[in-house]
């Protein structure tokens, strides 16, 4: 076994077989890394029922009016122990904005090369994101139960989505030895964005902002998978170093001018956003079938 190790790594070194000058045809990647989106398009979740979800079997329901449907006013005053009072939301009760926590980004890249400078490169990716932030709630006690007090509680509002990033582009390469080169890359990106659920706590409950109510106290999830996409551009920087044995990696950083829709395409979120992605690939070069070949 290791006779024929040592036969491949000369091969690999010779001059006339190195990796970098015979680098052409197709080679395939992972991605794996961070993605930062946009704090703006959180707004979709803050909980004043502004947008249109483009679904005839749900709605994106204010605080308010969630909390007027069915029975639920009924449950809160048991669940606060109001003893009959009331209570309602401030009208500065959401939050502006619930910037979203970091996604893990995950994803599949393809590059086609028609010499070791130049590349054709496509790639899909997928991030789940989540944002959350504060809203209150204003109580008043009837008298008896607590001298008609107002006491003010604070509870969480919370979104969820899923964004499949699909890019085309150009990259061409500026190598600083045989093993390492910097990485240029301008093109395209298709952004899906699948709005997950938007919803409330109160206490141990949750009510969700996007539902369909089909009285009686019943309600139902939205009819459609709640999707819709928008075309930007995008450009990457980074750094690749290349190995004998296992592949090449890539550190890389993408930062993206997407078209973020959120609901219909009219009437809800529509806004053009900058967002970050910093990732690892690890690219299959195109010999690794021999050096499987050669390590047996």
């Amino acid at each position: 076994m290791s006779l024929p190790f040592t036969s491949f790594s000369q091969n690999w070194d010779d001059e006339d077989g190195l990796y970098v000058s015979t680098r052409q045809g197709l080679e395939f990647g992972v991605n794996l890394g961070v993605y930062r989106a946009h704090p703006n398009s959180s707004s979709f979740y803050v909980g004043d029922g502004w947008f249109d979800l483009g679904d005839n079997q749900a709605t994106l329901y204010s605080i308010e009016e969630r909390l007027a449907l069915g029975n639920t006013a009924n449950q809160i005053n048991d669940m606060l122990n109001l003893g009959g009072g009331n209570f309602w939301i401030p009208y500065d009760s959401s939050p502006l904005l619930m910037p979203y926590d970091p996604g893990l980004m995950l994803g599949l890249k393809m590059l086609y090369f028609w010499n070791p400078e130049s590349a054709l490169v496509m790639s899909i990716d997928a991030v789940n994101l989540k944002a959350a932030g504060p809203w209150t709630l204003e109580t008043d006690l009837l008298p008896g139960q607590g001298q008609g007090s107002n006491d003010i509680k604070v509870y969480g509002i919370f979104g969820q989505e899923r964004r499949m990033i699909g890019t085309l582009g150009y990259r061409t390469s500026a190598y600083i030895i045989d093993q390492a080169a910097w990485i240029f890359e301008l093109g395209a990106t298709a952004t899906s964005v699948q709005i997950k659920r938007n919803y409330i706590n109160i206490e141990t409950n949750t009510y969700d902002l996007i539902t369909f109510f089909n009285g009686g106290g019943q309600f139902s999830g939205a009819g459609s998978n709640l999707t819709s996409t928008g075309l930007g551009f995008y450009g990457v920087i980074g750094l690749e170093a290349m190995f004998e044995e296992g592949g090449n990696l890539e550190a890389n950083l993408r930062v993206s001018r997407d078209h973020i829709i959120l609901g219909a395409s009219e009437g809800g979120y529509n806004e053009k956003l900058w967002n970050i992605a910093l990732y690892v690939t690890w690219l299959i070069p195109p010999h690794i079938g021999d050096f499987v070949r050669a390590s047996f």
